[in-house]
């Protein structure tokens, strides 16, 4: 986006990008310590294969792929053929790739938090129709979502971003050149 009015543009996605990027290199979480364990595992990763949280995690690291190469572009004009063979050569792959691991802490995330009860009840709710037409329209909800969240940062920003700058200008404070 160009800047509008001394606005600096609005760069929700560079917040979203850094998470994905710092959630995919951490080191899975470690199983709970009970009995159970891996049974919770397991029930944890049937939960997220039926939950379709797989294809939930490649589309939003493609969400932020798109936008990685939008703000790469707006930055090299006349260049967004490389820019986007740059991002989608370097990057989606070593992301993809990194995926499972993600998945993994996730998935003990769920077998800490949850009973073997509780994984089994969900489980079967995913089992149900409303649990596959949730995991059908997730998709769907997520892009909507997505595109929402960035329609109303961008609102916020626009209204905020004068008496922001004013403020934080009164207090000799220096604002980045990209928020």
């Amino acid at each position: 986006m160009c800047p509008i009015e001394g606005k600096p543009p609005v760069r929700a996605i560079v917040p979203i990008l850094v998470l994905c990027l710092s959630l995919l290199s951490v080191p899975a979480v470690a199983a709970p310590a009970k009995g159970d364990d891996a049974q919770r595992l397991d029930k944890a990763r049937i939960l997220m294969e039926l939950s379709g949280s797989q294809a939930l995690a490649d589309q939003t690291l493609l969400a932020v792929t798109r936008r990685a190469e939008e703000l790469m572009a707006h930055e090299n004009p006349g260049r967004e053929a490389e820019v986007t063979a740059l991002v989608r050569d370097h990057f989606l792959p070593k992301a993809r790739t990194a995926l499972p691991e993600l998945a993994r802490g996730i998935t003990g995330l769920y077998a800490a938090y949850f009973t073997l009860a509780e994984l089994d009840q969900m489980i079967a709710f995913y089992a149900t129709p409303a649990g596959k037409k949730l995991v059908a329209l997730s998709p769907t909800i997520l892009q909507q979502s997505m595109a929402l969240g960035q329609a109303w940062a961008e609102g916020v920003a626009d209204r905020a971003w004068d008496s922001f700058a004013r403020a934080a200008q009164e207090r000799g404070l220096t604002i980045p050149q990209q928020l």
